[in-house]
């Protein structure tokens, strides 16, 4: 029987250590940011390393995550086919900079087609229209209140215990820190539906079932090893964000608490908020991944559960 992880959050003060070594977290300038990050394993919940872990920052468009949650859940309930064409409302085209699609009121787009340009890149316009298909059938006269009000009971559904999200995508600012990123991106991993269009390179989607778009996948790490999500997102107001899951072979190891042998799933998940730049937001990225395995596997000798504040929540 697989160890009963317990549950709850750790901070670890200063840097990620001598092997991690080229993270700095003093800024080169005065109007540079200084990011979060945290590296987890998301099976055991074990917390790996942290720098400004519960600092409330903007997300950007990680907060599509959440949207696309609620959709799929909404999907699966109703059983509704991907299939089905959505019409873009008016609210939909408030921000055109993140109207990637250059959709008008009145076009259509396959439910499919918007959960794709939502996950995969900064799009505001799609995550509002598929909002207001899914808010209409709970709440006709306020369908954005009514999916926002989903997003929020599903982040605390999963423990997302600083964040309340203000708007059904990133165009409207979210604050949140490091440690309900990354239950958000440990509960998105565990839907096939999320996982299946976040770890795509490309996608071509279809407006008006004529026009066709080439979506590119924003999140630059899927090149990287093993990752296989979540999402890269880009603001103003909340710099450079990224959420990376890098997966490996289950390993059979003996669990130290029962001395008989288990067999441990094995995945990682980076989350960064705040970088200064996109390229220092994989740099980062890359430096956690490098050095995350080998304190993952120095940690399994072990299997130490003893101190609770080594783990955050998982997700079910």
């Amino acid at each position: 029987m697989r160890v009963k992880f317990h549950i709850v959050v750790w901070a670890l003060v200063g840097l990620i250590g001598a092997s991690c070594s080229e993270l700095n977290p003093t800024p080169s300038s005065p109007t540079e940011r200084v990011p979060s990050y945290l590296a987890i394993e998301t099976y055991s919940g074990r917390i790996l390393y942290t720098g400004n872990p519960n600092e409330l920052r903007p997300v950007g468009m990680l907060a599509n995550v959440a949207t696309a949650l609620v959709v799929l859940d909404w999907v699966n309930a109703r059983g509704i086919n991907m299939d089905k064409q959505l019409t873009v409302p008016a609210s939909a085209c408030r921000w055109p900079q993140t109207n990637l699609l250059k959709l008008k009121p009145g076009d259509t787009i396959s439910l499919r087609d918007a959960l794709h340009s939502t996950i995969m890149w900064d799009d505001s316009a799609c995550a509002a229209t598929l909002a207001h298909a899914c808010g209409t059938t709970i709440n006709a006269a306020d369908p954005e209140g009514a999916f926002v009000a989903q997003m929020n009971q599903m982040g605390r559904a999963i423990g997302m215990k600083s964040t309340r999200f203000k708007g059904s995508s990133g165009a409207v600012i979210t604050q949140s820190d490091t440690h309900d990123m990354a239950k958000l991106g440990m509960y998105a991993m565990q839907k096939p539906g999320f996982r299946s269009i976040c770890s795509q390179r490309s996608y071509v989607a279809t407006v008006n079932h004529s026009r066709t778009v080439t979506i590119l996948n924003s999140n630059q790490m899927l090149s990287y090893g093993s990752v296989d999500g979540v999402r890269a997102a880009r603001s103003a107001s909340a710099g450079a964000c990224l959420l990376a899951s890098a997966n490996r072979a289950s390993v059979k190891l003996k669990n130290p608490q029962t001395g008989k042998e288990d067999t441990y799933p094995q995945r990682l998940l980076i989350v960064i908020l705040g970088a200064h730049t996109s390229q220092s937001r994989y740099k980062v990225a890359s430096l956690l991944l490098r050095d995350c395995w080998k304190t993952w596997e120095d940690w399994q000798k072990t299997a130490d559960f003893s101190d609770k504040t080594k783990f955050i929540a998982v997700p079910k």
